[in-house]
């Protein structure tokens, strides 16, 4: 009996065996043969934990992941400092690519293009950047009529997702070559038998020291009833310009011979400067008298009439009253002299005293007879202007000069 018992014993004892081993290896967690710690072209390391591989796989994994285009740009402003009005400046950007497509680039837009200050920018003939490669886009401006502090920017068009648009600026201080302060020297009125002076500043922005060679006038004409006198400018004055090197101070004197009615002359400077050979100033003004004027269309600070565009077949007229005042009211007498062109027509009407003699109007009637021949004097300077000179017999004021403004054309076809 005990043989059968101990083989049965042996039996069971075989069979827990067997359930245990089954039950050990359903509760292990389980690992793929492609697991990098048991694969056979990855055997497992005792002294290297397993996530360590296992993370190096997932950094292998993202650098190969497509990135496209990515731009790189270290300087988008670029300073240069000074330059002088009518220049030229031109800077490279350095545009980078470092993803692993090529960066297309496109103009955008710009912060100016006028007439005054013009910015762009120049591409690459491509106007692509391979992969791990970089580029030059020239900004060039170029400034005119403009000074003070400047800034514009040009913005680029990319295919870059994380930087679709990219601005590049200049910025700057522009100074002018040479200036004049005031522009135009302007004498209000000027009493009649007594001079008057007026003052201008010319300032100089280079380091070369400015010179003024000498100097002429638009109407030499009138050229001996004004006397210019020029002088460096003292240290504290040239101080008060910013950026001012070199200066000078003009004096302009308007003589008492000058005739009464208004003036217009222009001093044209000649400097040591290349790019400002010459410098043109306006001087204008009135000498107050006895005889003034008054109508539509008449300018007394200019001393001119404007009769504007006139209709050939038509013509125009325009009527103007001469008013003398003072003791030597009841002598004037006005009396054409002279007239360019002559198509011009000048009435001198009937003279009139108001009051006890010190007072005389006197119509004036200029006019454009119809049939008139085609003609422009629509300039801005006085000798593009019709002129007309009439004696007056007054003993301080013995002319009197009126400048019209005008153009004659044919009437256009029906």
């Amino acid at each position: 009996m005990k043989k059968p018992l101990v083989a049965i014993i042996g039996i069971v004892a075989a069979g827990l065996a067997v359930a245990g081993l089954i039950w050990l290896c359903a509760w292990s967690p389980q690992r793929s043969p492609a697991d990098p710690a048991v694969s056979p072209m990855h055997p497992a390391d005792p002294g290297v934990p397993a996530t360590s591989a296992t993370g190096a796989l997932t950094a292998a994994a993202s650098s190969s992941t497509p990135v496209g285009p990515k731009l790189v740009l270290e300087q988008p402003e670029y300073d240069f400092g000074k330059m002088e009005t009518n220049g030229v400046g031109r800077h490279d950007f350095v545009l980078a690519n470092r993803g692993d497509r090529p960066i297309i680039l496109s103009r955008g837009k710009s912060s100016c293009g006028c007439c005054m200050c013009v910015c762009k920018a120049i591409l690459p003939k491509q106007s692509q950047i391979p992969p791990g490669d970089a580029a030059n886009v020239t900004l060039e401006w170029s400034v005119k009529q403009y000074t003070g502090n400047y800034r514009q920017t040009e913005t680029l068009t990319t295919n870059d997702p994380d930087r679709p648009e990219v601005t590049l600026g200049v910025s700057g201080r522009i100074t002018p070559t040479l200036q004049v302060v005031p522009t135009q020297l302007v004498f209000s009125r000027v009493p009649a038998g007594q001079p008057a002076v007026g003052e201008v500043h010319l300032y100089g922005y280079r380091s070369q020291a400015l010179e003024i060679l000498g100097h002429e006038f638009s109407d030499p004409a009138k050229a001996e009833y004004f006397t210019i006198t020029c002088q460096p400018l003292p240290a504290d004055q040239l101080a008060a310009e910013p950026d001012a090197r070199s200066g000078y101070l003009l004096r302009v004197e308007v003589k008492p011979s000058l005739a009464a009615g208004p003036f217009r002359q222009q001093i044209v400077l000649k400097t040591n400067v290349d790019s400002a050979a010459t410098v043109e100033i306006p001087v204008e003004g009135t000498v107050g008298g006895d005889i003034t004027l008054a109508g539509f269309g008449w300018d007394e600070r200019t001393g001119v009439l404007v009769l504007g565009t006139v209709a050939a077949a038509r013509g125009t007229e325009r009527r103007l009253q001469v008013v003398v005042r003072g003791p030597h009211a009841s002598r004037v007498r006005l009396n054409p002299v002279r007239i360019t062109p002559d198509l011009l027509k000048v009435v001198v009407g009937q003279s009139r005293q108001i009051g006890a003699s010190t007072v005389t109007q006197i119509p004036l009637t200029i006019r454009i007879p119809p049939g008139s021949r085609v003609a422009n004097h629509l300039g801005s300077k006085a000798s593009e202007l019709g002129q007309i000179a009439l004696e007056t017999g007054h003993p301080k004021q013995p002319e009197l000069r009126i400048l019209v403004r005008f153009a004659v054309r044919l009437d256009p076809p029906r």
